[in-house]
């Protein structure tokens, strides 16, 4: 393992204990559904605020689909307790007999779509959804995932970098990393081997059951692929795309990594990264909040790798075909690409050893060695076994109605966002504006 430069100064000043200190925000989409497992025909929850002004709680595409911000933090243990706590409330405000549909897959479709209410919160928002559905089926639109914001630690870039150019391309380093090793996480943590009804044209869905249709060619509508070349050509792809009008806005460059940080991507090179949108994780339906900490401590681990290490020739094209056969490989089967898998788990336990991460990672590293020696293991080999008449159903709503009624049990009281004092859930609603 040869370490960058970047790496070389980590370790020179000390400084390998603030790699797995990111400042985090998590983001997760979900259906709502009825107690039949069809899109909630109920109201928007009238008790968790406004969708518009909600900095936790908002609507996406459609009504039905549910987006949950959690605010920054400074740990994976406490963005995953923001995420319960928050999960917790919308589900409280949720109707009589509604519930979170717990798969990135939509639960099966309306052939009519006339009862489907599309979310135009702002004329903005109704404007670029009216002409999107111009453009794809609304199908396209209805899978949900997870969405990890991870940021460089400001302690490291303060110290180990000159200006804004070095800063970027250490997130040009990250980003690449992670669209290289995406089918990594595919395999690990695909989650949607099948679509439920009227999601798929005739003769269009896959003829067996695979590892994440959302992460396939069969998922999200927009695809356009960028350029991580560097972020001057990043910013410039995006704005040839809306140029072109390939892109109808700046948040319809839907990468599986996106650079964030000034409000309009055009300031990125001058004004600087802030942040990474990772893309890539499905819900996982066996965690009430759609992630677990093991998929959370991996995604920082790697993070830690990109940022120290030098990586060989990065190629974008190489890295979405490689993924996009993955996806669409069998949930029960061995990935084509099992060496490389097992290599990269390799040399993230020999980095944990160079910069002391302690057990935990040791630990998370041989869970996932077992999923690679069994696919059954993973997310999407447990998932197909639930699989009854071509559809998931039954094992979605079970899942539903126990996540449901433990959040109905969860202490009435929250922890407060900012500065850690403990509110009742009357003063946490009035904290998000309700």
């Amino acid at each position: 393992m040869a370490l960058s430069t970047f790496g070389e100064q980590v370790l020179a000043k000390k400084m390998e204990h603030l790699l797995f200190n990111f400042p985090i925000g998590i983001e997760v989409e979900r259906q709502q559904v009825n107690a039949d497992g069809g899109l909630s025909q109920f109201p928007y929850p009238h008790n968790i605020g406004d969708p518009r002004t909600n900095k936790w709680i908002t609507t996406d595409f459609m009504e039905t689909m549910t987006e949950i911000a959690t605010p920054v933090a400074q740990s994976p243990e406490q963005a995953l307790r923001f995420l319960e706590q928050i999960s917790n409330i919308l589900r409280k405000g949720l109707a009589e007999g509604e519930y979170l549909w717990p798969l990135s897959m939509p639960p099966k479709l309306p052939v009519d779509h006339s009862n489907i209410n599309i979310a135009r919160t702002t004329l903005e928002k109704k404007k670029y959804s009216d002409e999107w559905l111009k453009r794809h089926r609304l199908q396209e639109a209805t899978p949900c995932g997870v969405h990890v914001n991870i940021s460089i630690n400001p302690l490291l870039l303060n110290k180990l970098t000159s200006g804004v150019e070095e800063r970027n391309q250490l997130y040009i380093k990250v980003a690449q990393g992670f669209l290289k090793y995406r089918f990594l996480l595919t395999y690990l943590y695909g989650a949607s081997p099948l679509a439920e009804g009227n999601y798929f044209l005739p003769n269009q869905k896959p003829h067996h059951l695979v590892r994440s249709i959302r992460q396939s060619k069969h998922g999200f509508g927009t695809k356009y692929d960028g350029d991580f070349t560097d972020t001057d050509r990043y910013a410039r792809r995006i704005k040839h795309g809306l140029t072109t009008g390939e892109l109808l806005a700046e948040h319809d460059f839907h990468s599986p990594v996106r650079l964030k940080g000034p409000a309009s991507v055009a300031q990125l090179p001058t004004e600087g990264t802030q942040y990474i949108e990772l893309r890539m994780l499905d819900l996982n339906p066996w965690s009430s909040t759609g992630i677990d900490n093991d998929a959370v401590d991996l995604l920082y681990l790697m993070m830690a790798y990109f940022l120290m290490m030098e990586e060989g020739v990065f190629s974008l094209a190489k890295s979405n075909d490689r993924n996009e056969r993955v996806a669409l490989e069998q949930p029960f089967d061995h990935c084509q690409f099992e060496e490389e898998i097992s290599t990269f788990l390799n040399q993230l336990g020999d980095f944990a050893i160079v910069i002391q991460t302690g057990q935990g990672a040791h630990d998370l590293l041989d869970r996932l060695r077992t999923m690679v020696d069994d696919p059954r293991q993973t997310v999407a080999g447990q998932l197909a076994a639930h699989v009854n008449n071509d559809s998931l159903l039954k094992f979605a709503l079970h899942q539903a109605i126990k996540f449901q009624s433990q959040s109905q049990k969860a202490v009435n009281v929250c922890q407060e966002f900012k500065g850690g004092k403990m509110f009742s859930a009357q003063a946490l609603r009035e904290i998000l504006g309700t």
